[in-house]
């Protein structure tokens, strides 16, 4: 009984310690690797719960290694919030994550991103995309320490739009989910095309659905409407498309 009370007091010394040294997470995983959350693997060393680093996220959707970085900023009710930064090869956001003390969800809140889609990997093979891309007011809800996403809002912009270095226009989503789902209607207006449709799924499962419909303003290019031809059905004066998309394929996804 005495040894383990001194085992016990040796390893409550050794965490005051490492609180002291501000909790990095080398002094952890030595001391107490059990006491490490789960949502923390691949931080690096010297980062701790107060603040710290990831390097080299890639989660779905995102085709460039990105580097998440946090702070803390203040105790929220039962918990407590950190400001975190992400930023990548054409990618840069902010917002705040909440973590309850039982720390099995966290949510994202007051977040924005910006991508300057020009500097990613093509998402239709062979047809670079321009601009750049806003998401504001994006809200999200996770379960830990999967991360599992359970929720997602967010207002998208997409000014300055090209396509195989031609000007699309400008283009608006609207990003809602309810239930377990998500969806997304957009519009996109321009001088050569406008385009309709809404982008839907469920959480967990990588098939999304796709619904557009593309009509001619201007004069299209040659080679835009044989590739219309080739992979959409004609309309009287467009084209629709009504596909699955394989998200977790990795890009392009078209």
């Amino acid at each position: 009984m005495r040894r383990a009370a001194l085992i016990l007091v040796g390893l409550l010394m050794g965490l005051t310690l490492a609180v002291m040294s501000e909790g990095r997470l080398a002094h952890l995983r030595a001391l107490a690797p059990g006491l490490v959350p789960g949502w923390l693997t691949g931080a690096e060393d010297q980062s701790s719960l107060w603040r710290g680093q990831m390097r080299g996220l890639q989660p779905t959707l995102l085709p460039v290694p990105a580097d998440l970085t946090w702070r803390f900023d203040q105790i929220d009710g039962p918990g407590a919030r950190w400001s975190v930064t992400l930023s990548g090869p054409g990618l840069s956001g902010q917002g705040t994550l909440g973590l309850p003390l039982a720390r099995d969800r966290a949510d994202l809140r007051a977040a924005r991103l910006e991508i300057l889609v020009g500097d990613w990997p093509a998402l239709i093979d062979g047809w670079p995309l321009g601009g750049l891309v806003m998401a504001q007011s994006l809200s999200a809800d996770l379960t830990l320490p999967g991360r599992a996403v359970q929720s997602v809002d967010a207002a998208l912009d997409w000014s300055g739009a090209r396509l195989a270095g031609v000007d699309i226009g400008h283009a608006e989503a609207v990003l809602t989910s309810d239930a377990g789902t998500w969806r997304a209607p957009f519009a996109l207006t321009g001088d050569v095309i406008r385009a309709t449709g809404t982008l839907s799924g469920r959480f967990g499962d990588p098939l999304a659905q796709l619904d557009l419909r593309i009509d001619p303003v201007g004069e299209v290019p040659e080679a835009w409407q044989r590739a219309l031809d080739q992979t959409a059905v004609p309309t009287d004066e467009g084209w629709q498309i009504s596909r699955d998309i394989d998200l977790a394929a990795g890009w392009p996804l078209f």
